[in-house]
């Protein structure tokens, strides 16, 4: 669909955008006295206010341990630094592990502890400290060989040890205690013993970050996932300041992938996917037209993995690492040979040479050789295999990930198992560095105090109200939405897009079927329908050309411009997904529905309900609200909801996407989002896309929620954001959004709202595992409404974990709310019963969900906008990031010579933004 990033204003056919009805709704703003006011941010997180008494009372344990006791002794930090201290973690942990370093820090006590990289700690204070490591001599080799115009390079390292600080471990006590401030040095504390925990297993485990991976796991610890990748399950372990005046280890699984240890030619051949020899020799060589190998681009993925060779006479001891992938095969790169008996010097392929010097004939000698990272030593895939161990650190596939997920997804009971197995592997009470510094850990999982918040019931038309079971489920059927689609659906159309093979996915009648129940079903549900005959378009090939003729068909059928189209697809290819929402959002600005054609064959009631519930949301309507006991929004509220998500690792051409929902009613049921680039791995929005974004929704609430004023209160959600980056966060965003309000009620501080700033936050490791009944279902999960402020909570911030959902597979993940600011003053209860009951009012589900919705609807905004990338403008910026160095940079056309260009906006003329257009 290479036309989809443009509007083509070429056609013969006419179009129907312009001149057409629309329906704007909009009201005057009221005008107010300008006032420079700025709201100003607080210094520091807001405390607990009390602990809540709603719902009933109930025992639970967590995946958390008591430290019974740790060191309060005064220990001394140091600089480390090795070589000019800009050396890799890797020759820093190679140096460390050395008998020279073994001797010359003996004088520190058997307490030393590295963090292999530039921090360590002991128990004894010394004065500075440096000598040499020779990594060759103590493995009794000879200097290396010099590169041209060089002399002999010696793999020699100066190692400096100074003192740095003391740091003070009564004051980790001291601020559990209530009777210090955090500060630096509780904060040094904390470091220090996070350490501590980590010295013993990181040397027998394989160590990331927080987590530990056996070094030979059994096969009930690892599994092939494809493509010469392996999933393997290890164990996780952070040490926390907690409430109730302690200290506590979470333990949990840790699942991440690794290269698999085989022969790289194995490993490409499962990254080709190719189904034989000839296929995978194609696809590995260099093309006709003298372009690169197919297989390259993945095959540098080899690149600083460290592998070592295996062949007759070779040295398998030796470990080399990957520099780059060569363009030459064993066949086309030569060298000079020179024997040493006669010095005769022969050129020679690396195909003749590993014939003639070990009896070894390459079986795929048109494989792309291996260059290390030593000089020009290159070597034949098929003779090097990958080491145990290392990371595999790029985005999965689909089959991959799924394979993946059915490895990593367990059931309470399993995963409590598995955190046993990993309790063994850390062994605490033979832990020699816990020993030596008086640390004990409870290896029994701690119980905490919960409560069961009472669920709501979602409330329907005419009154009618939903019953949740025991697991939080309710049923559709009989049910009419809340509020149907603001305008009767009259102008739509119905496009099948044809697969590669061109046959179509669904015939005339299937599709015929499907709309006659798809339209009953939601006539049923409330739905408003006027035209029950939109034009059917199928059989084009190209896909933008068959979007563009079910919009002209849909609107010139109707006389009116487009509301809906609903696209049949033939498979769950991302490509095509992206391309139909690309050409629909920011081509046509109208909205669309993608159903499975093996779905629309199906035709199943259920199905066709659970579709609905979106495509009634995007033609204005409601699917539920919730029954509140008592008002929500005494004033008016708004809720904003915002998250960024980032390009998989690996991915460096790929901005980061910032979206942001508003809430558009005054129950807070439907969001509106705005989606735009936001640089590359950058957290905090900035201060023009928070502007960019909010200021038209803003407008909107205020013109037709707001009566021509800003909220009264004003409730902002924020997804993703470690503790870090709680304090930029409020400093950064949160100032933006008052600066914004500020403008919008045109200075009257009387017309600011007070503003309450919650972080969501699922990606922790914190587990609930309620005993079966009251607390538990049947499956070993908490119910939906569980709710833990004791024991693994901050110490004193307001924070508080939430179990919401039921678990559909697995073990569920509670979610961390932390409260940063609260200008409103919210009663505990009130806000607590506002996180849980509003997960019951998620529009496109008959469950309560995990994530407070403003939040979830922000992350379904942000991974849809990667479909509006503009993809000539960010090819045109990925050169100019290559020639920042160079003399200039290529104007991209809007002018701009941004890094990370802007997204294609999505067209206006129907107001899309203003709808729940990503869902």
């Amino acid at each position: 669909m290479s036309s989809s990033n443009k509007v083509d204003k070429s056609s013969d056919t006419p179009d129907i955008g312009v001149g057409l009805p629309t329906e704007p709704t909009n009201t005057p703003m009221i005008d107010y006295e300008p006032n420079p006011y700025r709201g100003k941010m607080p210094t520091t997180m807001m405390s607990r206010k009390a602990f809540s008494k709603a719902g009933k009372p109930a025992v639970i344990q967590l995946n958390s341990h008591v430290v019974e006791q740790w060191p309060t002794i005064d220990v001394f930090q140091y600089d480390i630094i090795v070589g000019s201290g800009a050396e890799k973690r890797g020759l820093n942990q190679a140096v460390w592990a050395s008998k020279k370093v073994k001797t010359e820090t003996s004088q520190y006590g058997p307490g030393f502890i590295f963090d292999r990289n530039r921090l360590g700690w002991a128990t004894v204070q010394k004065p500075p400290h440096s000598f040499i490591v020779d990594l060759d001599a103590e493995k009794g080799l000879t200097p290396r060989a010099p590169r041209e115009g060089q002399t002999a390079r010696e793999n020699k390292h100066r190692v400096a040890i100074k003192f740095a600080k003391k740091v003070q471990l009564a004051t980790v006590r001291a601020y559990l205690e209530g009777t210090i401030d955090f500060d630096n040095g509780v904060l040094e504390g904390i470091n220090f013993l996070d350490h501590l925990l980590r010295e013993s297993p990181s040397k027998s485990l394989i160590n990331l970050r927080r987590s530990y991976f056996a070094r030979h796991p059994v096969t009930e610890e690892r599994t092939l996932l494809g493509g010469g990748i392996e999933a393997m399950k290890g164990v996780y372990q952070s040490i926390r300041l907690a409430e109730g005046k302690r200290l506590v280890v979470n333990v949990d699984v840790s699942n991440s992938c690794f290269w698999h240890p085989v022969n790289f030619d194995s490993i490409a051949y499962q990254m080709s996917g190719e189904n034989n020899q000839t296929q995978f020799q194609a696809a590995c060589s260099r093309r006709p037209d003298g372009r690169e190998a197919v297989l390259l681009p993945l095959l540098k993925r080899f690149v600083r993995n460290k592998f070592f060779i295996k062949h007759r006479g070779s040295d398998e001891s030796k470990i080399w690492t990957v520099k780059q992938i060569s363009k030459l095969n064993a066949k086309e790169h030569k060298f000079d040979v020179t024997e040493k008996a006669t010095g005769k010097t022969t050129n020679m392929s690396v195909f003749e040479y590993f014939q003639k010097k070990y009896a070894v004939t390459l079986n795929k000698p048109w494989m792309p050789l291996v260059q290390t990272q030593k000089g020009n030593v290159l070597f034949p895939m098929e003779l090097c295999v990958m080491c145990d161990g290392q990371r595999y650190p790029y985005k999965l596939n689909g089959d991959q990930t799924a394979n993946m997920i059915k490895f990593a997804v367990s059931r309470p009971p399993q995963r409590r198992a598995a955190i046993d197995q990993g309790l063994k592997k850390l062994d605490w009470a033979n832990d020699p560095m816990l020993k030596g510094y008086g640390m004990k850990i409870n290896p029994t999982m701690l119980k905490t105090n919960a409560r069961i918040l009472e669920p709501p019931e979602p409330l329907f038309a005419k009154g009618a109200t939903a019953k949740p079971n025991f697991s939080g489920r309710w049923d559709l059927r009989g049910k009419v939405f809340l509020l149907p689609n603001d305008r009767p659906l009259k102008s739509w159309g119905i496009v099948v897009l044809m697969p590669q093979d061109r046959r179509p996915p669904v015939t005339k009648d299937q599709v015929e079927q499907f709309k006659k129940n798809f339209l009953n079903l939601y006539r049923g549900h409330g739905g408003i329908v006027e035209n029950q005959n939109p034009p059917i378009v199928g059989g084009i090939v190209d896909d933008a050309a068959a979007i563009e003729a079910a919009f002209l068909a849909a609107g010139n059928a109707a006389k009116l411009r487009p509301q809906m189209l609903l696209v049949i697809l033939s498979n769950k290819s991302a490509e095509i997904y992206n391309r139909v929402k690309k050409s629909c959002d920011c081509r046509y600005g109208i909205m669309s529905q993608c159903v499975q054609a093996s779905n629309v064959v199906k035709n199943q009631p259920q199905y066709c309900s659970n579709v609905l519930m979106k495509f009634n949301c995007k033609l204005g309507g409601t699917t539920c609200q919730i029954k509140a006991r008592s008002p929500y929004f005494k004033e008016p509220t708004m809720i904003i909801g915002a998250d960024v998500s980032h390009a998989a690792p690996g991915m460096v051409d790929m901005a980061s996407m910032a979206a942001m929902t508003v809430s558009l009613d005054k129950s807070c049921s439907r969001y509106g989002a705005a989606v735009q680039s936001n640089g590359h791995r950058v957290e905090m929005i900035t201060s023009t896309n928070v502007k960019e974004m909010l200021t038209p929704l803003v407008k909107w609430w205020m013109a037709n929620i707001g009566q021509g004023r800003p909220p009264k209160h004003l409730y902002y959600f924020r997804d993703g954001v470690s503790e870090g980056q709680y304090a930029a966060l409020l400093n950064q965003e949160v100032a933006d959004i008052k600066n914004l309000m500020d403008e919008m009620g045109q200075g009257a501080p009387a017309n600011m709202p007070k503003i309450t700033v919650v972080v969501a936050e699922k990606r922790h490791h914190i587990r609930f595992f309620p005993p079966q009944g009251m607390a538990g279902d049947k499956n070993g999960n908490p119910v939906p409404g569980t709710l833990v402020e004791h024991d693994v909570t901050h110490p004193w911030e307001n924070d508080v974990y939430l179990c919401s959902h039921v678990a559909i597979q697995g073990t569920a993940r509670p979610t961390h709310y932390h409260m940063l600011m609260d200008e409103a003053n919210i009663d505990v209860e009130k806000f607590q019963t506002l996180l849980y009951e509003h997960c019951y009012q998620y529009q496109r589900a008959t469950t309560p969900v995990s994530l407070f919705p403003a939040v979830y609807y922000a992350h379904l905004a942000s991974n849809r906008a990667v479909s509006h990338i503009d993809l000539s403008k960010n090819e045109l910026a990925r050169i100019n990031r290559e020639k920042r160095a160079g003399k200039g940079v290529i104007k991209i056309s809007d002018g701009s010579d941004t890094e990370w260009p802007k997204l294609i906006p999505m067209e206006p003329t129907n107001g899309i933004g203003m709808g729940m257009w990503y869902i």
